[in-house]
């Protein structure tokens, strides 16, 4: 079905989610695009949920700096938990920036935007003109040439890993151990 607005944004996280609700707000007849849940990297991959993860962290760091110091005690991440609380913010946001969205005015569609004109991207079965539109879908990490890069993980990945590698665990553990403590 052809559809027509003043403004089609490709992309839901936070640039795409600002052009659309300043452009509803400002009166215009919006349409907004993802191929992926809505809300993006900040809100999905990257940001918000590193925020949970960082804060887990630094409460092991600063009980390690103060350890001998009036503060004893074992402390480690139990990260099958943490990535379980990370969810609880991560899993409602899709629907909730896309009911924010529909509450607004703007329209939604879940599908990969492909251009067909200067004006015109297909979704799906859908095709939306738009006097204006706007790409917002961020960018995707660079290939990095080196040795090794094989091994690198990239955070939405590494935010979906339901264990904590061998490796990062087994150091983590070792840097909050006091001296001489024996397992």
């Amino acid at each position: 079905m052809k559809k027509s607005f003043d403004v089609v944004v490709i992309g839901t996280g936070e640039a795409g989610s600002a052009v659309a609700m300043r452009c509803r707000a400002a009166g215009r007849n919006v349409a907004i695009v993802d191929s992926r849940p809505f809300g993006g990297t900040c809100g999905l991959r990257g940001c918000d949920p590193k925020k949970v993860l960082v804060g887990a962290a630094e409460i092991i760091d600063r009980k390690r700096r103060v350890e001998g110091r009036g503060v004893a005690g074992d402390l480690r991440i139990d990260w099958p938990e943490l990535i379980r609380f990370k969810a609880t913010f991560t899993d409602p946001f899709p629907r909730q920036r896309e009911d924010g969205f529909v509450q607004a005015g703007v329209e939604p569609f879940h599908g990969r935007a492909r251009f067909l004109d200067q004006r015109s991207i297909e979704v799906g079965q859908d095709v939306l003109d738009g006097a204006h539109l706007v790409v917002a879908v961020g960018a995707w990490p660079a290939r990095l040439g080196i040795q090794g890069e094989r091994h690198l993980t990239r955070s939405d990945q590494f935010l979906d890993l339901q264990e904590l590698p061998r490796r990062i665990a087994s150091s983590a553990q070792s840097r909050t151990r006091p001296k001489g403590h024996v397992h």
